[in-house]
């Protein structure tokens, strides 16, 4: 009876034994799992911020380049009115002449 005791009580400290083993391995894993959720997680952060940095960046040189292409108009526009604006002078100069010379 006593070797029966004797087993029983080592099978359930064998038992304890490998129950705190899977307890220190299932810490083990939660640890690792942490981990790399943060590196994961820390991935995909940096690589969001570099997509935004790709974007504004992108979006800076379409917005300078609309810039360019209105300025650019703009000053076409004021070149046409120069122009207006000094045949509209030769005109009205021309009709001066012509009043005060009496045509």
């Amino acid at each position: 009876m006593e070797e029966v005791i004797k087993r029983i009580v080592d099978a359930e400290r064998e038992a304890e034994e490998r129950i705190e083993r899977a307890k220190e391995e299932a810490r083990g894993i939660v640890l690792k799992a942490r981990e790399e959720a943060r590196a994961l997680e820390k991935s995909i952060i940096e690589e969001a911020e570099k997509n935004a940095q790709s974007l504004i960046e992108k979006a800076r040189l379409e917005g300078e380049k609309e810039a360019k292409k209105i300025l650019e108009a703009g000053n076409s526009e004021i070149e046409e009115l120069k122009v207006r604006a000094t045949n509209n002078f030769e005109r009205a100069i021309s009709a001066g002449i012509a009043l005060v010379r009496g045509s």
